[in-house]
């Protein structure tokens, strides 16, 4: 006889009582909820100026859906991705972090001197 391992839960597609939806979900508070294809992206933004020393760039082949990569290679540390992500307002890196794509980042001093360091809605930035 045959071993059959069967979910205990059913994800549904059409649900009516979408969370992301209501005023005052658990999705909505906080932050913002965006809705992606299949998913849904939530985050707390925050609003980043531009200065004169932030850089123009073009994502390589290499870094094609990978922000991980590229914040470790401009910032040392792949757990950055989302000050690039949050940078450019990506949301969806499956079809905005793509090769080709010009994004501006912020200089490796300015993420340290400015970003990182900075308080978030009263919260100090933990990475």
């Amino acid at each position: 006889m045959p071993f059959e391992i069967k979910p205990s839960f059913r994800l549904s597609t059409s649900s009516t009582n979408n969370s992301a939806e209501q005023v005052g979900g658990r999705y909505s508070q906080g932050g913002t909820t965006d809705r992606l294809r299949n998913r849904l992206g939530w985050w707390e933004r925050r609003k980043f100026d531009l200065r004169d020393t932030d850089v123009v760039l073009t994502i390589g082949q290499d870094e094609d859906r990978r922000p991980d990569l590229l914040a470790h290679k401009l910032y040392g540390r792949s757990t950055y991705m989302w000050i690039i992500l949050q940078f450019n307002n990506i949301v969806d890196i499956e079809t905005e972090f793509v090769a080709g794509q010009e994004i501006i980042v912020p200089t490796p001093r300015r993420v340290q001197l400015e970003i990182l360091t900075s308080a978030a809605r009263g919260r100090r930035v933990v990475v």
